[in-house]
């Protein structure tokens, strides 16, 4: 590890905020998941990284693991240090098949007067190949701004790949010249040599940029999973402006659009099929442009990833759920009924209520937590540093599970079918309590163990 990882490394395991069984940078700042794949008995957990605290030039980090549980850091893996990404190694993703094949978008800002949005900016989509994921080729540009329509902006990026009956094909996010987000797909006979297909979108605009597209197959239904920004709120719906969510999928048209995680935290989802071929998702546990903070910064690192969540198809709605590698985390369970006497819980454990009756108010260290008129409420009492609440409409709410990590926590409401997370800073001792009685077992967690490069 070199001499800035470690001192930022250091600062960040004194931090009080430390996160015990959640993926974080080694110092510095951490976004997107990248190249999420499992090569032979090996998952590679690439992501955005940058050694300031506050962001800056992207790099990809890399973690590994075989359980979940105990992870290895690989360090960085991708520099910018070719031209086709001078300013910055954006997200991507890994494609295995007699090795791994990383696709990834190079950012290029040209000088002179742009808006870098219209004008000014080079969108490369660069490849590099691995045998065993740890020594990579040289890079390659497959792509750039003249392969992509004519009417696209510069705003092409984020490349995924997925294959079927031996015809690759990959998806990027766009933005087009009326600043509104599409998907565009390309096909290929190699990997190498990609050629303009078509392109998703809706009927009428939906967001200005579609960021981070993953176009997935479960249990017969197409679903695009991508990042909508600049969606209009509505009601409780889209409280965040940078969307996440997924469409259903009916050739190039995508419709009813539905959210994936409802909290202040929650952006850039990528799947992957394991070795069980349970399709895994991870997230970054942050947003872009957010006018709220987070104080780890100040002991030199920020964000996190989300646990690593299994996708599954109910009824045409997705579903998502901690890996049951997580649950192997929990210590001894207990079994109680809340009321308004306090109980004190660890700060990184589980938390599960049966909801016996319709409504109810808990308090847990500085948050609210209501059920009322079938919507769920969130509520900062105090250290949200900017958050304050979020909501989510659901008719019935039969389980409610709390995954609490220190600074974050990630809830999960009927085994998945709502999620919601978000990070949360409180000095305070962690107690819980109801105004009224319900069924609950907690339990605490135990830590993720990291070898640290």
């Amino acid at each position: 590890m070199d001499k800035e990882l470690t001192k930022n490394l250091a600062m960040m395991l004194k931090d009080p905020f430390y996160l015990k069984y959640h993926l974080m940078p080694p110092g510095g700042w951490l976004n997107d998941p990248n190249g999420l794949c499992q090569m032979d008995d090996t998952i590679h957990i690439f992501y955005q990284y940058a050694y300031n605290p506050n962001g800056g030039l992207k790099h990809w980090g890399h973690y590994t693991t075989k359980d979940y549980v105990n992870y290895k850091d690989e360090g960085i893996t991708l520099y910018p240090d070719v031209y086709t990404e001078k300013d910055g190694v954006y997200s991507g993703a890994a494609f295995v098949e007699n090795g791994m094949h990383l696709f990834y978008t190079g950012n290029v800002k040209f000088p002179g007067k742009h808006d870098y949005i219209h004008s000014g900016r080079g969108a490369f989509i660069n490849y590099v190949y691995s045998k065993d994921g740890m020594t990579f080729s040289k890079k390659e540009t497959l792509l750039s701004n003249i392969n992509y329509p004519a009417d696209m902006t510069c705003h092409v990026r984020d490349p995924k790949i997925i294959e079927k009956n031996g015809l690759y094909s990959m998806v990027l996010g766009a933005r087009d010249n009326n600043d509104v987000g599409c998907a565009l797909v390309y096909n290929s006979l190699d990997l190498k040599n990609w050629k303009y297909a078509y392109r998703i979108d809706t009927e009428t605009p939906f967001g200005y940029m579609w960021e981070c597209p993953d176009l997935e197959t479960v249990d017969g239904q197409d679903f695009l999973i991508t990042c909508p920004q600049g969606i209009q709120q509505d009601g409780y719906k889209y409280e965040n402006k940078d969307s996440n969510g997924y469409f259903k999928v009916d050739g190039k048209l995508a419709y009813d659009y539905q959210v994936l995680d409802y909290g202040y935290d929650y952006y850039a989802p990528q799947c992957f099929r394991d070795s069980k071929n349970r399709l895994i998702s991870i997230a970054w546990m942050g947003i872009p442009d957010i006018p709220y903070k987070n104080p780890t910064v100040e002991n030199g690192w920020q964000m996190a990833l989300t646990l690593p969540r299994v996708i599954t198809n109910v009824n045409g709605e997705l579903y998502q759920y901690p890996v049951e590698e997580i649950l192997s985390l929990r210590k001894e369970r207990k079994e109680v009924v809340l009321d308004s006497n306090p109980i004190s819980l660890e700060k990184t454990c589980w938390i599960q209520f049966q909801n016996e009756k319709k409504d109810f108010h808990i308090r847990l260290g500085n948050l609210g937590l209501s059920y009322e008129n079938a919507l769920f409420t969130l509520s900062y009492l105090c250290d949200g540093y900017g958050r304050t609440s979020r909501h989510i409409e659901i008719e019935k709410m039969e389980v409610f599970e709390i995954f609490m990590d220190t600074s974050c926590f990630e809830i999960f409401i009927n085994k998945g079918q709502k999620v919601m997370t978000c990070r949360n800073y409180s000095l305070e001792d962690l107690t819980i309590e109801s105004n009224s009685p319900i069924a609950m077992q907690y339990a605490g967690m135990n830590s993720f163990h990291i070898q640290y490069k």
